[in-house]
């Protein structure tokens, strides 16, 4: 199914349907959670993504958590919906736990992320996660570089480019370079 094609208001409603209608099937919580980035993007195609985020809680919401958690695990719908969300201007904490879940899903699902997002909005993404420790981080920071070097389409497209010179850029100049290069 093609990125445009979920866009559309009648995919949208159809496919909330089929969901509710699987919910009362197979009841659990991926159900729920299915059912819960259905309706956050049938929301934002009425009401645009600082009313959404609004209605999200704060970064600590069940609803957040829960859309967070399936972004990281790399769910295109989830993702999808967490790059529109990020572009947010009302709530900072909100929009930067979208780009949190963001920075960790990038480094599963690199190309549909750095897809999602325009060449200038890359460094935001390609950037360490704040849970990280500093040897996790240079470790991880160095696996995704590898992992951009060994990958032909993202080595030498624009996005690609600029996501593996944000990561060498934060290796060399943030506190994991400065202390594993001690």
């Amino acid at each position: 199914m093609s990125a445009s094609l979920l866009h559309t208001p009648g995919l949208r409603a159809t496919l909330a349907l089929l969901l509710t209608l699987a919910a009362a099937a197979w009841p659990g919580r991926v159900m729920a959670s299915e059912m819960l980035v259905a309706e956050l993007e049938q929301r934002l195609s009425r009401v645009g993504v600082d009313e959404v985020n609004l209605s999200l809680g704060g970064p600590s919401s069940a609803s957040m958590v829960s859309l967070s958690q399936r972004t990281v695990a790399c769910d295109l719908q989830a993702v999808s919906l967490s790059a529109q969300l990020a572009r947010g201007s009302g709530s900072k904490a909100i929009v930067d736990a979208h780009r949190e879940a963001l920075r960790a899903a990038v480094g599963s699902c690199t190309g549909f992320v750095l897809a999602l997002h325009s060449p200038k909005e890359v460094p935001k993404v390609c950037a360490s996660v704040a849970s990280w420790t500093v040897s996790q981080m240079a470790r991880e920071l160095r696996r995704r570089i590898k992992s951009i070097e060994a990958d032909e389409l993202l080595r030498t497209s624009l996005r690609g480019k600029a996501c593996r010179a944000a990561y060498v850029y934060e290796l060399h100049n943030t506190r994991v370079g400065l202390r594993v290069g001690r």
